[in-house]
Formats: structure tokens, sequence, C-alpha cells
């Protein structure tokens, strides 16, 4: 992956699939009566030179292509690997038809490629002079082999490297975790939705300073050779394990825990590798700011970029260990490389390319960090604020060679699920205020991105749809002014607090439980197509008149959930989005509610009864909080993400886990 010069040479390069949206690929669908009745064929899509003919790149493939799978997850990264598997070469087509609104018939295909060309092919020479898109089809020509290997490993799922060894050259091209093979009834499943890693090498040397910094302090205070554990300061016995729920004894520890976020994406490749292993956890969604700005802002500088932090940190690679800062302790080694098939789209950090200072306002507080923490702590970089903002699709240029070729994209999952994934665009300067409070809103969908949702919610027919965006469509803003007027309205003696805003509480005070009544929700949400995307979720939409199921997001670094009704024209309530003495309305075009529907599922126990209430309640919005930063926001959440179960084709269970502290 490191070697290669993907803006030279005329060989073909395969785009899709990737690490950030493989291709699943279910046996059973293969089989009859316990046999394999037909090829497993599964297709791709690759970019070529203009104008180069089909022979020559079937050169460049026959004889050439492999999966390769990952039996384990850990120890030295080629003998994780298993025997390598050949594909035949099925066809190679140019793809003629491109916009998706064009074509007489509606294809998935024509979805996907349309949104290559409205976002990765618009960067210039991303992949050198290669700019031909076509399909691919790839044949595994031993399925048996297969079969064998997922009964080697005891385990219902394997993921597969998608090997190119280039002719003529010692090189190989690798889509990693490119596939993914299973053998089980999809009627029934569990994801995690994990979001806002903020990954980079940065967060690595904070915490190795505040550990040099408590080790140094320990030998210039005594001469003491043993101290009780309790005299041992706070980071250098601290660890964390994911667990469900939270740790409410601890939670003023964890509050200031000093967070180190590729720590916290390590922790969680553990959890999913222990449920993979355990065959009770099938994939993930990882819904953007993978890493926190793409440049390095103080290191080794071993890694060009902080995309290449994190694709190590999945993949369970590490560079330099013998070399300055030797980072070998536990908390700063990738010793897992994760088995999960994982799904990922991008957030508003990945477009960001400088950093931010630790001392701007209250950014040293989303790492759990004190003035004090921070002291005689500095970047070997400069940082200014408003350069760290910077943002462009042509920063994006590792994500699209090496994650995911796609900023929207559909994956169906079993009869039943269509999951679809829309990313929801960079900062917004349209809002200043969310912005400089450290809340931005982002972009949102562009028109075509409206059409493309429109499109894959007519091609999943009677499917459940689940939305996956990074930034949420509504957000609450509650400020400190309203917080002591909604403190007073509600004759509260404590600090209010979200479940004040629950439906069965606001009805109490005002007959209604509609949180829109009470509060602006378009804070640190999406700016463009806003109405619009609230009416299609509600099924209100002129176009498209169906409701989604469930949407998925991030963001905000914080826990909510709420459920969206479509409002009549009489009910339609207005917010002031307007600042001070400038009143600016913004009409919201559905009824909006909030409580702790994750609740409902564990208190149902009647399966069609449970499938009635969603029904008539859905669409569901869940936010989830990060794994990297905590949130300033309302009551403190530790970070973690959310574990979800289906069974049957119904959600019957969305769990909360967080870090938990460790006692040492």
């Amino acid at each position: 992956m490191y070697k290669l010069d993907l803006t030279e040479g005329k060989y073909p390069v395969i785009i899709k699939p990737n690490l950030g949206q493989p291709i699943l690929i279910n046996l059973r669908d293969f089989k009859s009566d316990g046999k394999f009745n037909k090829k497993i064929i599964f297709e791709g899509l690759i970019l070529t030179i203009p104008n180069q003919n089909t022979e020559e790149i079937l050169r460049y493939f026959n004889l050439n292509t492999f999966i390769q799978p990952i039996l384990k997850d850990e120890g030295d990264f080629a003998d994780r690997r298993g025997e390598r598997i050949p594909l035949n070469i099925i066809s190679i087509d140019p793809i003629i038809n491109l916009d998706f609104r064009k074509s007489n018939v509606l294809e998935e295909e024509n979805c996907l490629v349309w949104d290559i060309f409205n976002s990765l092919l618009q960067i210039d020479g991303i992949f050198g002079e290669r700019n031909q898109l076509l399909k691919i089809q790839f044949q595994i020509k031993n399925e048996k082999m297969i079969e064998d290997l997922l009964q080697k490993v005891k385990r219902s799922s394997a993921i597969f490297d998608l090997v190119h060894d280039l002719p003529n050259s010692i090189e190989r091209k690798i889509n990693y975790h490119a596939i993914a093979i299973f053998d089980k009834d999809w009627s029934s499943f569990k994801f995690v939705h994990s979001t806002d890693f903020h990954v980079d090498q940065r967060t690595d040397f904070i915490s190795k300073f505040l550990k040099d910094k408590a080790l140094d302090k320990l030998k210039r205070s005594s001469s003491r050779k043993i101290f009780p554990s309790k005299k041992i300061p706070f980071v250098l016995r601290r660890d964390f394990e994911f667990k469900k729920g939270f740790q409410e004894n601890k939670l003023d520890k964890l509050r200031y825990a000093k967070y180190n976020f590729n720590y916290n994406l390590r922790l969680l490749i553990r959890f999913i590798n222990e449920k993979v292993k355990a065959n009770d956890l099938d994939f993930v969604l990882m819904t953007g700011d993978l890493v926190d700005y793409i440049d390095i802002a103080r290191g080794n500088y071993l890694y060009e970029n902080n995309y290449f932090v994190f694709i190590e940190i999945l993949l369970g690679l590490n560079r330099g260990l013998d070399k300055y800062p030797y980072f070998t302790e536990p908390e700063y080694v990738n010793e897992k490389e994760v088995l999960a098939p994982v799904f990922i789209m991008v957030g508003n950090h990945d477009y960001r390319k400088g950093h931010y200072s630790l001392r701007f306002g209250s950014s040293r507080k989303i790492y759990g960090l004190t003035k004090k923490d921070i002291k005689g702590y500095y970047d070997l970089k400069f940082s200014n604020y408003f350069t760290a903002l910077r943002s462009r699709l042509k920063y994006l240029r590792d994500y699209f060679r090496y994650i995911n070729p796609n900023l929207n994209f559909n994956l169906k999952i079993g009869n039943d699920y269509n999951f679809i994934f829309l990313e929801t665009g960079r900062d917004s300067t349209a809002d200043l205020h969310d912005l400089l409070s450290g809340g931005p809103s982002t972009k949102g969908l562009k028109d075509y991105q409206i059409d493309l949702l429109r499109a894959y919610i007519k091609l999943a027919h009677d499917k459940k749809i689940i939305v996956v965006m990074h930034t949420p469509p509504i957000s609450p803003n509650l400020g400190a002014s309203k917080q002591r007027k909604f403190k007073r309205k509600f004759n509260l003696k404590r600090k209010i607090e979200w479940k004040d805003f629950y439906e069965e509480n606001l009805k109490k005070y005002f007959g209604d439980g509609r949180v829109d009544k009470v509060l602006n929700l378009k804070y640190q949400c999406i700016m463009y197509n806003w109405a619009t995307l609230l009416k299609i979720f509600t099924g209100s939409d002129e176009i498209i008149r169906r409701k989604v199921d469930l949407i998925i997001c991030g963001h905000t670094h914080t826990l909510k959930e709420f459920r969206l009704t479509e409002a009549k024209k009489s009910e339609i309530e207005r917010i002031n989005y307007g600042y001070l003495f400038f009143p600016y309305y913004v009409k919201v075009p559905c009824k909006i509610y909030a409580s702790k529907y994750r609740d409902k599922f564990e208190e149902i126990k009647n399966s069609y009864a449970l499938k009635l209430w969603f029904d008539v309640n859905k669409p569901f919005i869940f936010q989830t909080q990060a794994i990297g930063p905590i949130s300033l926001k309302y009551k403190f959440t530790p970070p973690g993400f959310r574990f979800y179960e289906i069974k049957d084709n119904q959600i019957i269970k969305i769990d909360v886990y967080s870090l938990h502290l460790i006692d040492k």
C-alpha cells in the first residue's frame, strides 16, 4: 500500500471494493442442499488511463488477482494471512450511463458511479492519468476452500484482502479488508455504530508527555523506592475497557481521565474482535471524523498524514517502534487487526488540513485534561485557529485512495435491510455562531444527494431503511440562558438536564410533548436541504411518500434520541434562527419528540407489539457519543458506541457501551 506511487504507471487500479466499503458475500446464496450450485461472482470498479483497451487490461489482471484471508488478529502481519485464493476475470465493461437521473432504468450502479464522478474524480491527478472508469467481474475459483477456511477459524465470517500482483514487478496493489465472506442467515444480525474517532499522531505524544512528566515528578518527589498505589499519579495507573452502560460511581474521574483517542480506537478493535470470535458481531459502521485533522502536528514524521495513522490502527500495523519516541507501551502499540468488515464515511474534521492549539478555548477539555496537565506541552508546528478550519475536497485524497472511493453509497443486508450512507459536508461558514462556539454545523446535502437519497429509497422497495450520516439532521441549542429559563419554568432545584425535555416530561408542563416547540433544533446540524431531508425521513416529501426507519449519526459527541412525525400545515412550528436583534425564522417541517427510546426495546417483550410500536413511531434519530473526544455540552458522557441487535428482521436491542476505568 505504501510502496506504490498511485500517480505513476499504466496499470489499472481497483478502487472498489476497499477497506471502507467492502463487499459482503454469503455462501448460502450460492448453495442448494448444502452444495454449491452457483459460482461466486462479485463486482468491482477499476480506473484506467484513457482509452486503454480491454486486452491490455486483462493482461494486467489475468493470473495476478487473488483474495487472501486474515486468519488471526495479532502477531507478525504476514503470518496473520492465509493461503491466497486465485480469482478469474469474468468480464470488463466500460460504464456508459453516468447520471442516474437521466437513465431510463434506475440502477444502483449508476448511483454509485455518479457519486464517484462528483467527488473522487473532481480531484486532479488523484490516480495520475487514470480517469476511465470500468466495471470488472471477479469469480472465486475455489468455493470449497472458503467453506473449509470458515470451519478452520470456527467463525461464521472471514475478512479477505483483494491482492493484485503487478505483472513484471515485485510490487503488489492491495485493497485491505475488501471482501467479507459469511455463512449465515441474515434475518438476524448485529452491528456496532461508532463515530468521531479524531485519530491523530499527536494524541499518543500528549499521553506520553503526561506519563513522562508524572514519572519525572515521582523521581524528584522522594528517594523512596516503593510507593503506595495512591501516590502513583493517575495517568500512570489508569486504564480502560468498554463495557455496557456507564460507570456512574466514577463519572467525576472519567471527566478528567486524560484520554488518548488513538488508544480508545485500539480498545474498540479489541472489543470488536472478541465479539467476532464469539460469532456475536457481523459488521461495524464508522460515521466520520476519522481523523482530527490531516497534517501531522507533532511527531517523528514516519506518517505522511493522519489517514495513515488511522489505517494502520485498523490493520494492526506499526512504524518506528525501534526509533524515537519509542512508542512501545501497550497504549501506543497497534496490537490487533480488526476482524469485522467496517463501513466508513467521512465527517467535517476529515476535510480539515491543520491542527488547533490545546490552549485555545476549551480544546484541552475534550481530552479530559486540565490546564495544569498541558503545562509545558507544545506542538512542533505552529497552530492558527482559522487555518485549522481550512477544508477542501482535495484533502480527502488518501481517504479515496485507501479507504473508500464513495462519499455516498448503499449497503444491502440480507433481504430486508438497506443502509444508505449520506455524506454531510465540510464545516459551514454560513453559521459562524455554531462554528466559533465549538459546535459547527456542516454544509449538509447537495441537490444531487437529495436525488440520490430518493433513488436509493426507490431501489429499497419495501425493505427497511436505515440512513447513516455524520452530522445529525437535528440537534438542540440549549445555552446557559435557556437552561436558566427552563430551570425556573420547571421549578427545579438542580441543574437542568436533557431528560427534562423528554416528551413525557414536556407534557406535564405544556400539555404537548414536542421538543421543537420549546428548543431550537437547528444547531450543530446540517445547513443545506435541511427541511427537504426531514420531509423525506417522515414520508411527507412530494416525491417519496414513505417513512425511513432509523437515522444513525454522530458529530455532536452526545447521546440523544428523537422521533419524527409528519406535521400538518397547522402544526408546523417556526424557530427564531437569528442572532441577538436580528430575528430570522425557519419552519420546522415535522413534529419532533425526544426520550430514551432505547429503553422501549427492553420494556416491550412481545415481538409483535415491539414491531407495531416501532412502525407507528418511526423514524427515529439516534445520535451516538464519540469514541474520541468527550462532549462539553449538557451532561458528561464517557466515550463509547452503540451495539444494535436485529432478530427476525426487527431491531430488538440497542445497547450503549462506554469506557470504564479499570481499578489498579
